[in-house]
């Protein structure tokens, strides 16, 4: 089988390019028809295929990417000197605006079980949200994390397979060799670590830190609560815990604000904690802990029930 040497990218292209060193007086056989290269042509180079006019446009791609400035020969190389950069103006494609209907009559009287918000949404989850107005209470929520999740049952274990290990160490430290080790079953010992969740229905408490909220502008302090506020709006979500430290730009007047806009008369449970009021952050986070815990209470009572799909939107 005979190796390709040069290649047409595109039926369009009215060039072609060598796939590898092509020496001058190479025959070339493109499209029925002979010619020799008059200039050797390194790897990955173009050629032309036909005798060109200056200003001929050379086609790439199956686009302009150039006109010559000077009149070539078949089999001439193209290069920087007798080819200068070209493209087509930008336009509008033809649009198809166009839209026909699908048939929905075989899903119209389907649904999906959601919970329901008193605003009309419907959420496909229910999670609690645990989030600071600012970077400075982001240790304050990781520590919240580390005392909800695992007794709550949300954590995520990083494998099932402590008490496997643990089995191993007891066999090192009582003498086993390498083979023994090997030679071990492990799957006979194996047990799921696995939690039972407190509260059927919270999917999860979800903690979302971020570096912002202290300093900038007034439009980058509307903007992050703006941004929270739609966390806190969506529909999947049952409620949240706000940590404040009090004298940042991010305050929590406006993030209520941006609620009210997204979610006139939010009734979900919304606790704000500020710490500069509260006094310390003992007393902070004895009353976040407390809150966090009712609100996932009344989180709970929400039971998934059937909704129609257009409220998957």
């Amino acid at each position: 089988m005979a190796i390709q040497r040069y290649l047409q990218i595109h039926p369009m292209d009215n060039v072609l390019v060598a796939l590898q060193d092509l020496a001058e007086g190479t025959t070339i056989v493109f499209e029925g028809k002979e010619f020799t290269l008059k200039q050797a042509v390194a790897a990955k180079h173009k050629f032309t295929i036909q005798p060109m006019e200056q200003d001929t446009e050379i086609l790439m791609y199956g686009v302009l990417v150039g006109k010559l400035n000077t009149p070539l020969a078949e089999g001439e190389l193209i290069t920087t000197e007798n080819l200068r950069h070209a493209s087509e103006d930008f336009r509008m494609g033809n649009r198809k605006t166009a839209w026909t209907k699908p048939d929905v009559a075989a899903f119209k009287d389907k649904t999906f079980n959601g919970f329901h918000r008193s605003n009309g949404t419907v959420g496909t989850a229910n999670y609690w949200l645990v989030i600071p107005l600012v970077f400075c209470e982001n240790r304050n929520v990781l520590t919240l994390k580390a005392a909800f999740e695992e007794k709550l049952g949300y954590k995520v274990k990083a494998n099932n397979y402590i008490s496997e290990v643990e089995d191993l160490i007891g066999l090192y430290k009582s003498g086993a060799d390498v083979n023994t080790i090997l030679s071990q079953d492990l799957l006979a010992n194996s047990t799921s670590s696995e939690q039972e969740r407190l509260f059927k229905n919270v999917d999860g408490i979800k903690f979302l830190n971020h570096e912002m909220g202290c300093g900038g502008t007034r439009m980058d302090s509307d903007a992050l609560c703006g941004l929270l506020a739609g966390y806190i709006t969506h529909p999947n979500v049952a409620g949240a815990t706000v940590l404040s430290l009090g004298c940042q730009h991010a305050q929590a007047s406006i993030l209520k604000a941006e609620i009210e806009k997204r979610s006139p008369g939010f009734d979900r449970p919304l606790y704000i904690f500020e710490q500069q009021k509260e006094g310390t952050e003992k007393e902070l986070m004895q009353k976040a802990i407390k809150a966090t815990f009712a609100g996932m209470m009344q989180a709970d009572k929400n039971e998934r029930k059937p909704a129609t799909l257009d409220k998957l939107c």
